[in-house]
């Protein structure tokens, strides 16, 4: 090989392994990718609940958090992701989601579905509430959307 074939070949080889990591980066599983979303959203609330006086809510959100992190981990084990990758993963999702809430855009997903991974009991009693009254001068309430995630407060 001349010298410029090395060049080209070691060139080539400094591209592809600059590129590799994110190539064969691990996809997270849908199901860890929900969990993490909402156990992050859920730990962004928290202290918001709990500077509002709310400390059933805010405790309600911290297990929610406990368990959907856990949900998350074993996933993400099964789908063979190492543990600090695991954990990397969930502050990634954290900054996401921070992001995403306190950017006014659409939450990736609802209070509703979120709570439906750890108490189905209590997001079908979100589902089940009233539904707001019609506004002063006779006009048709809009369709109640279904709720979203509060968007944590900003720093």
């Amino acid at each position: 090989m001349t010298m410029r074939t090395h060049l080209s070949v070691l060139a080539a080889l400094v591209v592809l392994g600059a590129s590799a990591p994110a190539a064969f980066a691990q996809a997270v599983p849908a199901d860890a990718n929900k969990a993490l979303w909402c156990a992050s959203a859920f730990g962004l609330v928290s202290p918001q609940a709990r500077a509002q006086g709310q400390t059933a809510a805010a405790d309600n959100f911290d297990k929610y958090t406990k368990a959907l992190n856990d949900v998350a981990a074993a996933s993400l084990k099964k789908a063979g992701f190492a543990d600090d990758k695991i954990k990397a993963q969930s502050a990634t999702y954290t900054d996401k989601v921070g992001k995403e809430l306190a950017g006014g855009s659409a939450p990736e997903f609802s209070v509703v579905e979120c709570t439906q991974l750890v108490d189905p009991a209590a997001a079908a009693a979100m589902q089940q509430a009233p539904a707001p009254s019609a506004p002063a001068g006779g006009a048709m309430a809009p369709a109640t959307p279904a709720p979203a995630t509060p968007a944590p407060a900003a720093k």
